[in-house]
């Protein structure tokens, strides 16, 4: 009986650290967009969303595309989960937005997604 309840709190033990640790190396990153990544809209976007799985810092953000977008983005002073970030200039076609970030955890990232803007959808939509 003695050695079944030792086997339990090694159990207990070995499971415990394998969550600290897995928890551990669950970086943050991108949860969602908008315009959603891989997307087609009938507007050009007046502002970017970008919603992170836990707070960043984010340091740096492009929009490339058919024409050279007016972004009014300066680099966050503090962690924040949400970031709305207005954008102009942009007509019909491909954009590829771009941005890095630093975790709570320190955990430098980057990434990007693309989508498409295509006023043509909306009028053949009516």
């Amino acid at each position: 009986m003695k050695s079944h309840k030792h086997i339990q709190k090694v159990c207990l033990t070995v499971f415990t650290a394998i969550g600290v640790v897995m928890g551990a190396n669950a970086h943050t990153g991108l949860k969602e967009s908008t315009p959603a990544a891989d997307s087609r809209v009938q507007a050009a976007p007046l502002q970017l969303e970008l919603i992170f799985t836990g707070p960043v810092q984010l340091v740096k953000l492009d929009v490339d595309g058919e024409t050279e977008a007016q972004v009014s983005f300066r680099p966050a002073s503090k962690p924040e989960t949400t970031y709305r970030i207005a954008v102009a200039g942009l007509v019909n076609g491909e954009y590829e937005v771009r941005w890095a970030a630093i975790g709570a955890d320190g955990h430098a990232m980057a990434d990007s997604f693309r989508f498409v803007v295509d006023a043509s959808s909306a009028s053949s939509a009516r």
